[in-house]
């Protein structure tokens, strides 16, 4: 049984990673830095805010994002801890060259003060083509 005030905590986290999301496809990085905890770990071995965010940048500045599609969310919510798992395609141009990957990514966020802030992401391709 869900309670009300989880699916309103279930829909405030889903339009945060939508938020995220939003912001690095369109080349807006910088937004990025107040989701993100300043000890936040990507990828399991990148930590801090900052290089986090700039890892979006360095991106974006080297590809052209054609098409981003999120979909299969699944948010499950423990105290002041959710995660946040969803299935993505893309489609960019790098270097010249049409790429198309597809794969997972997740998130763990905590409640922070008055906020939700990212402290873990992991991304995970299942196919990548060029």
């Amino acid at each position: 049984m869900t309670f009300g005030y989880e699916r309103d905590v279930r829909e405030e986290i889903l339009q945060l990673m939508k938020n995220i999301n939003d912001a690095w496809v369109r080349g807006r990085s910088e937004e990025l830095e107040e989701y993100f905890h300043e000890d936040i770990v990507f990828q399991g071995r990148t930590k801090g805010r900052r290089p986090c965010v700039d890892s979006y940048r360095e991106f974006t500045d080297h590809a052209t994002i054609r098409e981003f599609k999120e979909s299969d969310f699944s948010i499950n919510i423990w105290g002041n801890t959710a995660v946040v798992t969803y299935d993505f395609k893309i489609s960019y141009i790098m270097d010249a060259w049409n790429y198309q990957d597809s794969g997972q990514d997740s998130f763990v966020f905590i409640w922070e003060g008055d906020r939700w802030r990212a402290v873990w992401r992991m991304v995970v391709l299942l196919s990548a083509e060029k």
